[in-house]
């Protein structure tokens, strides 16, 4: 495995990491939405200048309109394209290259509009008017100048939620940290007096476990990192509960590769644990299925909860830590719910597929 290989398997990119780019995601159904907006807006406003409100010329509004159309949507998806060379310059050399290819696009689109009109259409000899191509220019000029303006105030505004995102992520994760090793702590000091051997393992287990996952400081870690970290925590939970605690991992297909969010399964087992086995003379049976549907990966913990459990189960601060750090790095795409069904309760995270970059050489 080659040293950047092996550095993607070690650190997977998170969903925060990713380059914000000055020109954005003119795809999206919302840009294109805006951009059609955009056109017809000023469609309507050339067609009001050009003939007055009174004797509106809708023929003029449809040919303004298409062309406006072009102009913008052309741009939009030339932009769009150049996109991975674009983003390779500083803001304001992408800036500027991105007002010259735009003028450049509309004067072609102009040019071939003249064209359609005199001889295309009319079959008449067509000449150049270079004053109607130099007023549309100076006209376009303006307006991109104003959309470039735009797109930088929006470049500093993403930039900034992105550093609050990234502020709320370490936040969460300081929260997380203490209390993961505050119950570790205990379950291992239960062990000392009746169990000294165990516990000397225990703590082995976890001055392992915090040097592999804990002091990394990530937000996204690699599926098969996560699951070690929780077959450790489980062993040491084991060593205190013996058979009481069994563990089933049911339809765990996910590739080691996919990333999820760091500290994501071990608080809910944890849950499970004190909520649920810990209450129970004869323990049970946690089921985790963790899998891939479609784009979406899914990880369920199942367990079972004593009969007087009410509505609330589980460690409310974790739950809902859990929440917010999936709704952070993945928005309104991403599910966390917990639902009591009977003597058992479930918790879903469901989030966005990513897979980490490389593999073996």
């Amino acid at each position: 495995m080659s040293r950047r290989q092996s550095k993607a398997q070690l650190n997977p990119p998170s969903p925060l990491d990713q380059r914000v780019s000055f020109i954005g995601n003119l795809s999206s159904p919302q840009s294109l939405l805006l951009i059609v907006l955009f056109a017809s807006l000023l469609a309507i406003m050339f067609t009001l200048l050009k003939s007055g409100l009174r004797d509106f010329d809708w023929v003029l509004l449809g040919m303004s309109g298409m062309f406006t159309l072009w102009c913008l949507l052309g741009a939009a998806a030339i932009l769009n394209l150049l996109k991975p060379f674009l983003d390779s310059f500083s803001s304001a050399q992408t800036a500027g290259l991105s007002f010259v290819v735009c003028l450049l696009w509309v004067a072609c689109v102009t040019v071939l509009g003249q064209w359609l009109m005199t001889s295309g259409l009319r079959g008449k000899v067509w000449l150049l008017d270079y004053w109607a191509l130099a007023e549309t220019l100076v006209v376009v000029s303006v307006l991109l100048g104003i959309g470039m303006r735009y797109a930088y105030l929006s470049l500093q505004y993403r930039l900034r939620e992105q550093s609050s995102l990234h502020a709320r992520i370490d936040a969460l994760h300081s929260r997380i940290r203490p209390h993961f090793l505050f119950n570790t702590l205990n379950s291992i000091s239960s062990l000392i007096s009746v169990a000294p051997d165990k516990a000397e393992q225990a703590v082995e287990d976890l001055a392992a476990l915090f040097r592999a996952n804990l002091q990394s400081g990530m937000s996204v870690v690699r599926w098969a990192d996560e699951r070690d970290l929780c077959e450790r925590y489980l062993r040491i939970e084991r060593a205190r509960l013996e058979e009481r605690l069994k563990i089933d991992w049911q339809n765990a297909e996910l590739d080691d590769d996919v990333s999820v969010p760091s500290l994501l399964l071990q608080p809910l087992i944890e849950n499970a644990i004190v909520h649920g086995i810990q209450q129970l003379p004869a323990g049970g049976v946690i089921a985790i299925s963790a899998r891939a549907s479609g784009d979406m990966v899914e990880i369920e913990v199942q367990n079972p909860v004593p009969a007087s459990a009410g509505i609330e189960i589980g460690n409310g601060m974790a739950s809902e830590n859990i929440r917010l750090r999936l709704q952070a790095l993945f928005g309104d795409r991403a599910d966390f719910k917990g639902q009591l069904q009977g003597d058992s309760y479930r918790v879903r995270a469901v989030f966005p597929m990513q897979k980490v970059q490389g593999g073996l050489a």
